[in-house]
């Protein structure tokens, strides 16, 4: 029988980690056969993308926390190793690297919307802090 490695193990887990909030999000009520409904549940597509950069950036942050504490168990297990500990201390800087991008995507995200209010003239185009969808 074929072992998985570590790497396979951890992409099957955020793979279904990804997956079962769309299965589950799926599972809504269904449409009238008589009416032609929206099925992202969604009123324009800033909404859309919106939803789709929170649940992003929440991944994001929670990747990034399993990722400092796994750098810091390297830093544990490398005992004084020069190699092990240069190795730790790069994933550390690429991890925070990774946090700024991560940060900087929700600026920006912030930027743009204050922007969009800001500049809407209707309501339809409003670039919404909190929406749930329909």
């Amino acid at each position: 029988m074929k072992r998985l490695t570590y790497i396979q193990t951890t992409l099957y887990a955020l793979a279904l980690g990804f997956l079962f909030p769309l299965v589950a999000w799926a599972a809504g009520d269904p449409c009238p056969p008589t009416q032609l409904c929206n099925p992202i549940k969604y009123p324009n597509l800033i909404a859309f993308l919106l939803a789709i950069l929170d649940i992003a950036v929440q991944y994001g942050a929670l990747l990034i926390v399993f990722f400092i504490v796994f750098a810091g168990f390297k830093f544990v297990t490398a005992q004084g190793n020069t190699e092990k500990i240069s190795d730790a201390r790069k994933m550390l800087t690429w991890i925070v690297v990774g946090a700024f991008v991560l940060l900087g995507v929700y600026v920006i995200r912030a930027a743009i919307c204050g922007t969009i209010n800001q500049l809407a003239g209707n309501e339809n185009l409003k670039c919404s802090e909190q929406f749930t969808p329909r």
